[in-house]
């Protein structure tokens, strides 16, 4: 199993750490949907090569699917839907990102099995992330705010796009270089 198209499909977990000296460097003219768009669009190469890998090495290699279900919808929607939508509450993409915890735990549990037993404590890491993210995702989804007042979300929100988001990476990355 090659380490590089799980570390390619991981670059969209780094977005925030991505999108801020971006738009510092830029001075705003470039704008986070694009640097999203770009890690979507590396992620979701990474991990169709991954699962192309996968297909000769695992029975189990279409549990890889919803990552990249995920992340085509995050490219579709900051590279089509958000310029021809301009008008939308909140941000899609955002709570889309909620779904690629579980989604990469998923990719995780699609490993052979002699890799699985080596990368265990990391998939147990994402798999309890990603159902944390799940709740998050509910909420984000289907709960709507009546109010404009700052809710649980403004405060959630950046903890998980700055910090859980990326352990989730670093962990795919873990799990690539422990398979090799």
């Amino acid at each position: 199993m090659k380490a590089g198209p799980l570390i390619a499909a991981s670059a969209v977990f780094f977005f925030l750490w991505a999108v801020m000296p971006v738009m510092l460097a830029s001075h705003g003219s470039i704008g986070s949907g694009s640097v999203i768009f770009l890690l979507s669009l590396i992620s979701l190469a990474g991990s169709v090569e991954f699962l192309r890998a996968m297909r000769r090495e695992s029975p189990r290699w279409f549990w890889g699917i919803p990552f990249v279900a995920v992340c085509t919808a995050l490219l579709l929607w900051t590279g089509v839907a958000a310029w021809a939508v301009p008008d939308h509450s909140g941000n899609p993409a955002f709570q889309i990102m909620f779904l690629l915890p579980p989604a990469a735990a998923l990719l995780l549990s699609s490993f052979p099995d002699d890799c699985r037993k080596r990368v265990r404590m990391p998939t147990v890491v994402v798999t309890v992330l990603g159902i944390a993210s799940l709740f998050l995702a509910f909420g984000a989804f289907l709960i709507p705010t009546p109010v404009s007042a700052p809710g649980v979300m403004e405060f959630v929100g950046p903890l998980y796009a700055l910090l859980l988001m990326p352990v989730v990476g670093l962990l795919l990355i873990v799990a690539g270089a422990a398979c090799r």
